[in-house]
């Protein structure tokens, strides 16, 4: 059942048409006015660049040059309002005067900000939840593709774990991991367009970023909500001349860490002794070993990052506008391997009249990958006596192991994408009285792919080969809008009562089409990649569609008494087309309060705080983006053997039903409180918060029912486990102004965090965590964290037969391999006696931040890790059959001359889950260092600013996990599982900010 008209996309394109149809110069000043100019500096006396000069009342604003100086055209009766962040906002009445000479003051009020929220903005002294702003200075200063990678290490509470793949989005996790079965990534809404991948966006354009942590600031967005929001406002056009900015950096990847894996002899003779055990025959003559391939240097290289932007910006009082172009490649550090991206955005606002203003939001980008298949398992296992080719120009392989030659199957991978996505919106605001604003949007998010995926003819030896060449051809689109409409009103009475409600609509449409066909035997050449090139007879056709729809009803109330006292309270409700009608509809709320200590008249004697803010909130949001939720019960068609008095047992066609449904499918709500306390002290200079954060999760989770239901695999997807996190955060941090040449500061943030399923209904099934080879290794139980991992746990190694014959043991244990506990003592070896080996979720993950100028110098850097928490080594846990080993293992494994050691006897055995492959996933990196100079350029016709730099991401990491990297994003009950990772890499990139 839809729960709302159908609107189509002509209306997209009508909106654009007109928005764009009305030219700047229409509404050209017409009015009186002086030139104003004029120099900033600060209480040193030092010049400052880049303080907002705007004319009180109007769009109309400039920013100061690298000397402080500024000019201005406004009425001889306006007042300028000069602002700085960190600095108190100065109004200056003009007074017919045409040179004005400005001081600032340090010290403005972090509690007078603006703060960007849901739907609207307040100062941050009136919000109740949990709030973090990152500027987008902060994000550029990391060479990265997307704005959600350079969170990292800035906001308290934020786990971002990122792949080296080239083009891959990040993985966000807010206050820890809630949904089991669920997406557990928050949601982006940028300019309002709520999305899932924000890959499409300039990192440039970015102007700030705001992560809503708690469920009173998330609540506005109902049942998006359920993982957290991160807003991302982008720049806008000042009024004033046109500026123009360019920048851009070019640099290299490599591998930021490897594992050393046994050379040729090592592994050739590892080999013959595993096989020897087996009683079988060796396998390698080791005299005849002379090779020794690196397969991991062998498919690896120095991947050339670049990124290059422009960016216009200026307007009139009537009109502004910022327009950007940029581009941006990544060659991955796998060969062959790379992604390029062109965005170009627009940015107007018109104001025909003083109480309207309208105008649009656009971002269109063009992302070309060329994907090659992820070979760092088969560079892993692959057998380094083997070369990469031999004499003759033929393939190398191993016959007696299960690996492809990584280097041929990059050779032979033909895999690309296009993606082509136009997103943005068009909006009107009206203030017919005054404190009055209705806003309407039209919001869009418009997808298509192109994908193309082909496979030549080829044989390496009977276990990699294909015999037919086959080309599969991918064409998705997706159509996403929202409209919203909302009334805002603001008044203040008496001076002292402060009141803002907002009542707003939403409606949302998403329809996707995707049509995706195969066929064999096309040629091997590009420019006949067509499907009729191919065996026409035997096409394959897969085509399937997807259509969302949601309706939304929101609103806010805030209250404040004389800027001491805030209250402030939200509700939605939701609508959507996911669940059955008699749950389609779900409510979702908040409540909180703020006190501004400082601002009460026992505070005005004391000489600690400067500030003191105090605050607390309640609410609950919700999830609907949740896996195996559809509301019809799945049916098949099949055969089976009845006899109805015909031929006996013949086979007859019926239908069965594969899966049973949960008919009462609805959201995944999450409640939640939230209190802290924020704070300046020290004129200032040291800022912070605490906050402290419990809230629960109603999750879907598989629980098992009744065989006699006719559920083929006896599961059912049901809201049936309570997940719990609470948790602890603090941010502190301190900026000092030494003199007018030095000024420097660091900061920091830790978090501290506890997962815990509480309890469930009904009988849980959550095993997970596959390693390809029948092992599985999580388990998500009550009273343990999401993909807890469940193994068996060692004892030492057996060093006689006596002890395997003395002891509970599995079946075909040898002298040399890991004695396992009897755990509950019942005298055998099984599943009864695995044990809890922690999770990747970690008890305390942090982030610093550090930097200084001095005079025309500036240097940062900053770094994060986490602790307490494990990963599972499971690349080194799936060893098949001859397969390489590292270099430890080969070189320290028990042999009857080497009884001492932890590490057992070679084995082509499959190998046992145990916690001999649990390893500590504590890290601490250097994220980013950066090294700028500004040079000076006063003499320099028409530049204001030039800045070169030097970067390094990623440089240094302290780990005492033994794999690739312990950062391993995945579901929640199969993350922390090394098996195929793409390694995270190590960027470094030199760079110029120039600005005319």
């Amino acid at each position: 059942m839809a729960v709302h008209k159908k609107w189509t996309a002509g209306w997209l394109f009508v909106a654009l048409f007109l928005t764009l149809s009305f030219p700047a110069t229409m509404f050209a000043a017409t009015y009186a006015d002086i030139v104003i100019k004029g120099k900033v500096v600060d209480e040193t006396g030092e010049p400052m660049q880049a303080v907002s000069v705007a004319i009180k009342g109007t769009p109309r604003g400039t920013t100061t040059q690298q000397d402080g100086s500024f000019t201005i055209t406004a009425n001889e009766n306006a007042t300028l309002v000069f602002s700085f962040i960190g600095y108190a906002n100065q109004e200056v009445p003009v007074g017919g005067q045409a040179t004005l000479s400005i001081t600032m003051k340090k010290n403005a009020s972090q509690l007078d900000q603006v703060v960007v929220v849901g739907y609207g903005t307040q100062r941050r002294s009136q919000v109740v939840g949990s709030v973090s702003s990152v500027k987008g200075v902060e994000i550029t200063k990391q060479p990265v593709l997307t704005a959600a990678q350079g969170l990292q290490a800035k906001t308290p509470g934020v786990q971002v774990t990122a792949s080296g793949s080239p083009g891959a989005q990040p993985q966000l996790r807010i206050r820890g991991v809630s949904s089991v079965t669920g997406d557990a990534n928050p949601i982006y809404v940028v300019d309002n367009v709520i999305t899932t991948d924000i890959t499409n966006i300039n990192s440039s354009d970015i102007e700030s970023i705001e992560v809503l942590k708690d469920a009173s600031s998330q609540a506005i967005y109902g049942s998006r909500a359920g993982n957290g929001v991160v807003l991302v406002t982008t720049k806008k056009g000042k009024s004033g001349k046109m500026k123009i900015s360019l920048d851009a950096y070019s640099g290299f990847r490599t591998p930021t860490s490897k594992v050393k894996m046994a050379d040729g002899k090592a592994y050739a003779q590892y080999s013959n002794e595993a096989n020897i055990r087996a009683n079988a025959s060796p396998i390698f003559n080791l005299d005849t070993i002379n090779t020794n391939t690196d397969w991991f240097d062998q498919i690896t290289r120095n991947g050339i990052i670049q990124n290059y932007n422009i960016n216009l910006s200026g307007g009139t009082e009537k009109t502004t506008y910022f327009f950007s172009a940029g581009y941006f490649k990544d060659n991955g550090i796998v060969k062959g391997n790379d992604y390029q991206r062109g965005v170009v955005r627009i940015n107007n606002e018109y104001r025909p009249a003083s109480w309207i203003k309208f105008g649009h939001n656009l971002n269109l980008s063009l992302a070309k990958s060329n994907n090659k298949n992820n070979e760092f398992g088969n560079a892993y296992r692959m057998a380094p006596s083997t070369p990469v080719k031999y004499a003759d120009g033929s393939w190398g392989f191993e016959k007696n192991l299960s690996v492809a030659n990584p280097v041929a199957d990059l050779n032979y991978t033909n895999d690309f994408l296009n993606t082509l996505r136009l997103q943005g919106n068009v909006f009107a605001d009206v203030s017919p009285i005054k404190g009055l604003n209705w806003h309407s949007s039209f919001n869009f998010d418009q997808r298509q792919n192109y994908a193309t995926n082909y496979t030549p003819s080829y044989k390496i030896w009977s276990g990699q080969k294909n015999d037919t060449s086959i080309l599969k051809k991918g064409n998705g689109k997706n159509f996403y809008y929202v409209i919203d409409n909302n009334l805002t009103y603001n008044h203040t009475f008496e001076n002292k009562h402060e009141v803002s409600v907002t009542v707003g609509y939403s409606a949302e449409r998403s329809k996707g089409d995707t049509l995706n066909a195969s066929v064999k035997g096309v040629p091997n050449k590009r420019n006949l990649w067509y499907l009729n090139q191919g065996d026409l007879a035997n096409v394959e056709i897969y085509n399937y569609g997807l259509l969302i729809q949601r309706a939304s009803a929101y609103g806010r109330l805030t209250y404040t008494y004389d800027r001491k006292y805030n209250l402030s309270g939200s509700i939605r409700r939701d609508g959507s087309s996911n669940f059955p009608s008699s749950e389609k509809w779900g409510t979702f709320y908040s409540a909180g309060a703020s006190w501004i200590v400082t601002e009460e008249g026992f505070m005005q004697d004391q000489h600690v705080f400067d500030e003191l803010k105090l605050r607390v909130g309640y609410g609950r949001v919700g999830n609907d983006n949740v896996s195996g939720l559809a509301t019809l019960n799945s049916v098949s068609n099949t055969e089976y053997y009845y006899n109805f008095g015909g031929t006996p047992y013949a086979p007859l066609p019926g239908l069965t039903i594969d899966q049973i449904r949960d008919a009462r499918a609805t959201w995944e709500p999450t409640t939640g409180v939230d209190a802290g306390i924020e704070f300046t002290l020290l004129n200032r200079q040291l800022s912070g918060s605490v906050s402290y954060y419990n809230k629960l999760t109603s999750a879907y989770v598989n629980v098992t029912v009744p065989s006699t239901l006719g559920d083929a695999d006896n599961t059912v997807y049901s809201r049936a486990a309570d997940i719990r996190n609470k948790g602890v955060e603090i941010n502190l941090n301190w900026n000092k102004k030494v003199n007018k040449d030095f000024s420097y500061f660091i900061g920091g943030n830790i978090t501290f965090n506890k997962n815990n399923v509480e309890k469930v209904k009904g009988n849980l099934q959550l095993k997970g965590g596959s390693l390809g080879n029948g092992n599985i290794v999580t388990y998500t139980v009550v009273g343990k964290e999401i993909g807890s991992f469940w193994v068996y746990e060692t004892d030492g190694i057996y060093q006689t037969q006596a002890e395997i014959d003395n002891s509970a043991h599995i079946t075909g244990a040898a002298v040399g391999d890991f004695r396992y506990k009897d755990t509950n003592g019942d005298g055998s070896i099984n599943d009864k006696d695995r044990v809890f080996k922690g999770s990747y979720q970690p008890k305390v993950f942090y982030g610093i931040n550090a930097g200084f100028s001095y005079k025309k110098f500036d240097f940062s850097m900053d770094m994060y890790g986490n602790a307490g928490n494990k990963v599972f080594n499971g690349k080194k846990a799936v060893r098949l059959g001859n397969d390489n080993v590292e270099a430890k293992v080969a070189t320290n494994r028990w042999t009857s001359t080497n009884t001492g050691t932890a590490i057992p006897r070679a084995s082509n055995a499959i190998p046992t889950p145990s916690d001999y492959f649990v390893e500590s996933g504590s890290f601490f990196r250097i994220n980013n260092i950066t090294l700028g100079y500004t040079v000076p350029v006063n003499s320099w016709a028409g530049i204001n600013n030039l800045r070169i730099f030097a970067t390094a991401q990623n440089p240094v990491i302290f780990k005492k996990y033994s794999g690739y990297t312990p950062e391993l994003p995945g579901t929640a009950i199969a993350s922390g599982i090394e098996l195929n990772i793409y390694p995270v890499t190590t960027t470094y990139t030199a760079g110029f900010n120039l600005t005319f």
